[in-house]
């Protein structure tokens, strides 16, 4: 019952959607005449310019728009078309003109001749480019301004979104990605990361949108990113379904995991409340009832019952054969118990342990757990990693820690981890 990329559902949609990009205060209001610049204007210029500032004092839009082509005319140094590319702005600003105004910027820019301004000007070059949907022309704009470190976090945040916004479009808008479109999207995740080490940088908060954005793109665009960037959703924001995200993440990228190892990720599942449906649930009872787990296979299908993801009549089967058998199970492990202490491996205790462990017995799984590791024989990365399941919910976390700290191989290495993680989040709260 193995669910097949359960989180791509749940992504689709959100992909098309965009983090909040902040927008300096340029863009809220009219820009001002600038300081007086120290520019060499031809004598030809000069002389077209002058009902050009004439208009633009007297906000005679009207004026302007037909001096312009004489002076634009006139023009032929770096200044005469930096100051040509103001007055187009002037009219655009004037006009509420948005398409004039990014043009005059842009003939600003292409000057070479903004100086202190150029970083501001690259800024709104690509985002009034963006808002025009023409994110290839964005895209330049907004690296330069984000290299300038304009603004803080806005320019890397919008060359970001301009980033997946052309992904997004290239794919038909759909929420999922072509094969062509990921890469592009996947360029995007690096400035996003800027924009948030700028907010960490700063002291300020950084938005838990941020980290959902980032953690959608790269999951969709199949960045090997995806689980860096679930593990910070799940830090800005402990939920339920962004635990089930970087756990099924971690599921969809570890194809080859054993059962038991799977059971391991499931019951941190079953803990951080990661089941968003029945399928979820079934996957686990599957699992515990082809591990012989009869007490946990009914516990879940209770658990699942009571909070409304499992029809009632849902997995009867399991339950029923779970029910039937818990008694025997029951009374048969004091004689698994005895056989474990005779034993001269520590199969047997470790066995009887994971019995103990799904009826919710903590203190006998501990026991039988430290038992098997002392013994020898057995898989000590398994062990250790049950040991610290059983210690974490009998409420010792510093027990628990150390069990799970000893898990350094393999798959068991990166759930003893996310173990950890639910341990800290949990002493956060």
């Amino acid at each position: 019952m193995r669910l097949v990329s359960p989180v791509v559902l749940g992504l689709m949609l959100a992909v098309a959607g965009s983090a909040t990009v902040a927008t300096p205060a340029f863009a809220a209001k009219k820009e001002k005449e600038p300081a007086a610049p120290k520019r060499n204007f031809s004598k030809a210029f000069v002389e077209k310019a002058q009902p050009l500032d004439k208009a633009a004092q007297a906000k005679d839009y009207a004026a302007l728009a037909a001096a312009l082509g004489e002076a634009q005319a006139a023009a032929t140094s770096p200044d005469d078309k930096y100051m040509v590319g103001y007055y187009v702005l002037q009219l655009g600003t004037g006009t509420n003109d948005i398409a004039k105004q990014r043009d005059g910027i842009k003939q600003m820019l292409a000057t070479g001749t903004a100086g202190p301004d150029e970083a501001k000007f690259n800024f709104f070059a690509g985002k009034l480019a963006y808002d025009a949907k023409d994110y290839d022309d964005a895209i330049p704009y907004l690296q330069k301004a984000t290299d300038a470190g304009y603004e803080g976090s806005s320019s890397p945040l919008l060359l970001a979104e301009s980033y997946f916004q052309k992904a997004i479009v290239a794919s038909g808008g759909t929420g999922q990605l072509n094969a062509a479109s990921k890469p592009v999207a996947q360029q995007g995740l690096a400035p996003l990361k800027k924009a948030i080490e700028v907010e960490k940088a700063a002291g300020k908060p950084v938005p838990a949108a941020w980290m959902e954005r980032g953690f959608t793109i790269a999951y969709v665009s199949g960045s090997p990113d995806a689980a860096d960037w679930s593990k910070q959703n799940l830090m800005a924001n402990p939920s339920g379904k962004n635990w089930s995200n970087l756990l099924r993440t971690f599921q969809d990228t570890n194809k080859t995991i054993t059962r038991g190892e799977n059971l391991d990720l499931l019951r941190l599942m079953r803990q951080t409340g990661s089941f968003q449906s029945e399928g979820a649930y079934g996957e686990y009872i599957d699992i515990a009832s082809k591990s012989g787990l009869l007490g946990e296979v009914k516990s879940v299908i209770e658990e699942g019952r009571a909070a409304g993801k499992i029809a009632p009549a849902k997995f009867a089967d399991y339950y029923g054969q779970a029910n039937e058998g818990i008694a025997k199970d029951k009374a048969s492990l004091a004689a698994g118990e005895a056989s474990a202490a005779k034993a001269p491996t520590g199969r047997p205790a470790a066995s009887t342990a994971d019995a103990y462990l799904g009826y919710k017995d903590y203190a006998k799984a501990i026991s039988l757990y430290r038992t098997a590791l002392q013994k020898g024989s057995v898989d000590a990365g398994e062990v250790n990693t049950r040991l610290g399941i059983a210690l974490a919910l009998s409420g010792d976390a510093a027990g628990a820690k150390s069990a799970f700290e000893q898990v350094t191989t393999g798959a068991r290495k990166s759930i003893a981890e996310y173990w950890l993680l639910w341990l800290s989040t949990k002493q956060a709260a």
